[in-house]
């Protein structure tokens, strides 16, 4: 029981890390906004942080759901 939960925490952890590498690249400039094209960044970019705490917010409702459905099965 406890490999498989190590095994799946070890998992989570290399996945976590992959995202939140991915979201440390830099992203490129807009090109010739001066040309009259419009070339502005969007209003609100969703970058990585932002997916990672919303991954983060799910596995932890999930988990303590889960947590809370043992103890009332008890």
């Amino acid at each position: 029981m406890i490999n498989l939960l190590f095994k799946r925490v070890c998992t989570l952890f290399i996945l976590l890390v992959s995202i939140f590498a991915f979201g440390q690249t830099v992203p490129p400039p807009p090109e010739n906004p001066e040309s009259g094209e419009i070339g502005a960044y969007p209003a609100s970019p969703i970058d990585g942080y932002t997916f990672l705490l919303f991954l983060m917010a799910v596995i932890l409702i999930v988990f303590f759901t889960l947590k809370t459905k043992k103890r009332i099965v008890q």
